[in-house]
């Protein structure tokens, strides 16, 4: 029997209410429990009572609408989780809630705290081992199995703990909703345990990353630059365009990218993009990824017509030197891929010629071997390719492998090769902020050994939608920006050297 993939996603968010239904059950019943004690009591109520506002600030402070309001108040999601583990703590030591139910939440609830603890303390800018971190990263990857991947960075914020009961049960029910609460408690724990040896190998893998590559910087000058203004489905908020703006011109980028939804697509929004950039033409690359909602469209339907007009819209009022009609492969008809492309190059081109139509691709599966065996071999459709990273940072070492695949292929290429790295998988929130740093630099070393690269966009300016980019919602810098300015500055001054 197959299992509808909405139905996982379904059982896991009404695994999280119950367990905030719970939570305030218990907060409600232990406060009104004279035998409990007075500390037992407050501590309680305050877990139950707090654990709510503690899961929204957790989930919205890192994007750009509850940085202001909420980014000061991220300490408490880790104190809620310590406070509801003491408690759980505490309660197994008075013995009166049943000491198998409260043992086996006061694990799990330990467990819980250790999670947000180490996220908190890594999201200050303080490096932590990959031990600490491999707890995090094994429950991001089990809630995006059963959510979806777009989840992955808000997974360990997911892990709700449970307070334990301070009384017997008095009832059958209450005595069965118990065992139900511990058995579940007890599987995510046994899930989490078995990810664990591969959080934690691909957490060592990530820190053995080379951590010096400014050398390798200075061998090649492809251009570098970020991503600015996240998924864009309308006109940017003034707040958002001039943060990354002003962190574009401050580190002197050298590229742009931009990746637009099909309903941002609009008079409007193109207008306001291209008022943002316009003043920086001639310094920067402009590339522009238009994103593919669902399967790729057939020719002569209603969808490819209005996608098509969209690239001639992108390509007349943006003017971008590179243009990805998708921003992925799916699939494994690579007939209908290399039609589509035809389609919208044609469209492109009839705007600007000089605008060159690249291949999105992933590097990971047979058709896409196909596909850029087809662009290298000199397609007239696609004339360079972009490789996207879309695993949201789960598998960062897959991506550099990916890489690696990508420079094989390039070698046994006919033609020139024109690549672009335009994705670089981090999610600072699970993996760790020196995590990132270091894939980072090694995709600017990766890329600045190969003359065939011709630049990398490094990352999102910062986080608007999820903590994946090199600055935080608030304005921190992360670790890896440093880098990314390292390597411009390291750029100019050799362009700028006299000597060879």
């Amino acid at each position: 029997m197959i299992v509808p993939a909405w139905s996982i996603a379904t059982a896991f968010g009404a695994g999280v209410v119950g367990l905030v239904a719970w939570n305030l059950a218990q907060g409600v019943r232990i406060t009104a429990l004279p035998g409990a004690g007075r500390g037992l009591r407050t501590l309680s109520g305050l877990g139950a009572f707090l654990l709510p506002p503690a899961l929204v600030i957790g989930l919205l402070a890192p994007t750009v609408p509850g940085a202001r309001v909420l980014g000061p108040l991220t300490w408490l999601v880790p104190l809620v989780t310590l406070g509801i583990a003491v408690q759980s703590v505490w309660s197994l030591a008075r013995g009166r809630g049943g000491a198998v139910v409260a043992g086996l939440l006061s694990l799990y609830n330990v467990f819980v705290a250790w999670v947000a603890v180490a996220r908190f303390v890594d999201g200050t800018g303080i490096a932590l081992p990959g031990w600490a971190l491999a707890p995090g990263l094994a429950v991001s990857s089990l809630v995006a199995a059963a959510a979806g991947d777009r989840v992955f960075t808000w997974g360990a914020t997911l892990a709700i703990p449970a307070l334990a009961p301070a009384a017997p049960a008095r009832r059958a029910v209450t005595s069965a909703a118990r065992v139900l609460l511990s058995a579940a408690c007890v599987a995510v724990l046994a899930a989490c345990a078995a990810a664990m040896p591969h959080a934690y190998s691909e957490l060592a893998a990530v820190q053995r990353l080379d951590r010096s590559p400014a050398e390798l910087i200075l061998r090649g000058t492809p251009a570098i630059g970020l991503h600015l203004f996240g998924t864009v489905t309308g006109e940017p908020s003034p707040s958002t365009a001039r943060r990354d703006m002003e962190l574009a011109d401050s580190l002197g980028v050298s590229a742009v990218h931009i990746v637009l939804a099909s309903d941002g697509v609009t008079t409007a929004t193109l207008d306001s993009l291209a008022r943002l950039i316009e003043a920086r033409r001639d310094s920067v690359t402009l590339v522009v990824t238009l994103l593919l909602e669902g399967a790729i469209p057939s020719a002569g339907t209603r969808r490819d017509a209005a996608r098509m007009t969209r690239l001639e819209q992108i390509a007349r009022r943006l003017r971008p030197n590179v243009l990805l009609p998708a921003d992925r492969v799916t699939g494994t008809d690579v007939g209908a891929w290399q039609a589509y492309y035809g389609r919208a190059a044609a469209a492109v081109h009839r705007i600007d010629r000089g605008v060159a139509v690249a291949l999105a691709t992933e590097c990971s599966t047979p058709t896409d071997s196909a596909l850029v065996d087809w662009v290298l071999s000199g397609s007239v459709a696609a004339s360079a390719v972009a490789f996207v990273a879309r695993d949201y940072g789960a598998r960062p070492v897959q991506t550099l492998r990916a890489l690696d695949a990508l420079a094989r292929w390039v070698a046994l290429a006919r033609e020139p090769a024109r690549v672009w790295i335009v994705g670089v998988p981090t999610a600072p929130a699970v993996f760790g902020e020196r995590a990132q740093q270091r894939v980072v630099r090694r995709v600017l070393a990766w890329s600045a050994a190969r003359p065939w690269v011709r630049g990398v966009i490094a990352g999102d300016a910062s986080d608007i939608a999820a903590p994946t980019a090199l600055r935080t919602a608030s304005g921190r810098s992360r670790l890896a920006l440093h880098d990314v300015g390292a390597a411009l500055r390291a750029q100019s001054d050799s362009l700028r050297s006299p000597f060879p």
